[in-house]
């Protein structure tokens, strides 16, 4: 797909990014040049990000529109929780889930490790660290996506999710939460 400066993209890495520049340039001293989206992300102040036009193994696609995330907050209950007794494989999922790189899929893990943390933590149970580290890299990703759409800052969007979830996980249980 063809973008152009000023367009608003989703990085797979770095989130929510707009197009400063798009221009020819040697990185890394490979000897080939390439034609590059300079990009800065909206949520990183001062970064900046090089993904080559063509060629690149890096994912990018437009922002999700706010009736997307619209949709998603109003049907929570349709966002499936990933069920998986073994851990290990669970993770696992939650990598090939987040590979898919669309906000469903994303809102997929987040509200799977959302309701496995309050679960574990209504037991007595400490949470998982793995647990952590998915959440905070999903929900970065998915709450960073929403609250661009949604024209609202991260803390309104992580809550709105969070909010939903909640009102809604007293019916979901989980194995091996």
């Amino acid at each position: 797909m063809d973008y152009h400066v000023g367009d608003y993209l989703v990085h797979e890495a770095s989130g929510v990014c707009q197009i400063e520049d798009i221009e020819d340039m040697e990185l890394m001293g490979k000897g080939s040049r390439k034609t590059y989206y300079c990009m800065s992300p909206v949520f990183k102040a001062g970064a900046k990000v090089f993904t080559p036009t063509i060629g690149s193994t890096v994912k990018l696609r437009p922002v999700a529109p706010k009736e997307e995330f619209t949709s998603i907050i109003d049907n929570i209950d349709d966002i499936q929780c990933i069920s998986e007794a073994n851990d290990r494989v669970l993770q696992e999922r939650f990598k090939e889930v987040m590979g898919e790189f669309t906000p469903e899929a994303l809102a997929s893990v987040v509200k799977t490790v959302l309701i496995r943390k309050w679960q574990r933590i209504q037991s007595g149970k400490k949470v998982m660290a793995l647990d952590e580290k998915t959440l905070s890299i999903a929900g970065r990703k998915l709450y960073e996506e929403m609250a661009f759409s949604l024209g609202k800052d991260v803390d309104y969007a992580q809550n709105l999710f969070e909010d939903a979830v909640k009102s809604h996980a007293s019916s979901t249980i989980l194995m091996g939460a």
